[in-house]
């Protein structure tokens, strides 16, 4: 280390310079670090400065090999994806490929990580602002790979901290996705009357729809349902797996999307009614352990299929479009009207970020949860 005094505007300025150490960066290449500084009122202070940075250095570069001396975001975004995955579910997982992909690797992928402003940080959210309605979670991932460059000893700070996030206006209404009880009815009646038509007699979609309607189950747990998860002499559906996406973008079977999901489901009589009578129009009588909705090749269906089933009949009637998740919420919105008991309403739904929570119910059994639950059978009046 030298500490040298220069004269500036007639006051005395500190100069710094030192030799801090050698690393190799990801190919390997050994690279000599040093530091140097000037503008420092006092020796102490730049001896300070000096002590600071070499402490750094032996922390992040002296005993880590393979570091990259200037790494662009696209370089650190893969090495805190290497840990990210192992925590997460495959289809979370590929979600988030997609989001970096699609958005934030475009807008910064190619910067020198050290580099990059907040100034840049803000642009790039304001920019994700007009693409994605969850913007602000581009923004925490993003956040997320600058947090590592620092651990890197890359960066000092987050630039991404500090960005305003700009709020969406507070006049801006969001479409409404679900449907009133009458509604809903008229949709029930709708596929009744339809798959009960000579021509082209059907019990998949009543059997489908009733299921979510009266439940509130997610559309990937009831497509990833066997039948012996179906008890129709207690009345009851065991949700304990879900369908989710994999890497390569298809469908498997997976666990639930959260502890809470596991759950047991009372079933009203006019869903069991079209489960059974689904399940008697098979030539051969389903096992136990095969799915109950399967398309024409007898393979398990497709997420999208019920897309374009709920599509044709909000064509056909002319009802407000949803998509097929409105049936949850139109679940909800149904129980809610009918001063349903939050807890149980959590139970029912497998939600875990419900911020109300009240433990009344916490000693009851799934059963007794269950019985709190208003039945949407009972409004339907077909």
């Amino acid at each position: 280390m030298k500490i040298t005094v220069k004269r500036s505007k007639g006051n005395r300025v500190y100069e710094v310079t030192g030799y801090l150490g050698k690393y190799q960066d990801l190919n390997g290449i050994t690279h000599t670090k040093r530091f140097h500084q000037s503008g420092f009122e006092s020796s102490k202070l730049a001896r300070i400065a000096f002590e600071r940075a070499k402490a750094h250095f032996e922390k992040h570069y002296a005993d880590a090999t393979m570091i990259e001396e200037h790494p662009t975001f696209d370089s650190v975004y893969h090495i805190w994806l290497e840990t990210y995955r192992l925590g997460v579910k495959e289809s979370t997982l590929n979600r988030v490929l997609g989001i970096f992909k699609h958005h934030i690797t475009p807008s910064l992928g190619s910067l020198p990580i050290d580099e990059i402003n907040w100034q840049q940080c803000q642009q790039a959210a304001l920019t994700w602002r007009k693409q994605v309605k969850q913007f602000n979670k581009l923004v925490q991932y993003a956040g997320l790979v600058f947090r590592t460059a620092q651990r890197m000893g890359v960066i000092d700070t987050n630039p991404m901290k500090l960005v305003d996030i700009p709020k969406l206006p507070a006049t801006t209404l969001k479409p409404r996705n679900f449907w009133t009880a009458g509604e809903l009815t008229t949709f029930l009646k709708a596929v009744d009357i339809t798959d009960s038509m000579p021509q082209h007699e059907r019990y998949d979609r009543a059997a489908f729809f009733y299921l979510l309607a009266t439940t509130g189950m997610r559309k990937g747990e009831a497509i990833a349902l066997t039948w012996n998860d179906l008890d129709f002499k207690r009345g009851t559906v065991k949700i304990d797996k879900t369908i989710s996406r994999t890497i390569d973008n298809h469908q498997t079977v997976s666990t639930p999307k959260t502890a809470n999901a596991y759950r047991t489901l009372k079933l009203d009589a006019l869903t069991i009614s079209r489960l059974k009578s689904y399940r008697q129009h098979f030539k051969v009588i389903p096992s136990a352990s095969s799915a109950v909705f399967r398309n024409r090749k007898g393979n398990r269906l497709s997420l999208m299929t019920p897309n374009h089933w709920l599509s044709t009949f909000i064509e056909q009637t002319g009802l407000p479009t949803i998509n097929v998740h409105g049936l949850r919420h139109t679940f909800a919105s149904i129980q809610v009207a009918n001063n349903i008991n939050v807890k149980a309403l959590q139970m029912q739904l497998g939600h875990s970020d419900i911020k109300i929570t009240l433990n009344i119910y916490a000693h009851l059994s799934q059963e007794e949860l269950s019985a709190k639950v208003f039945d949407v059978g009972n409004i339907l009046a077909l």
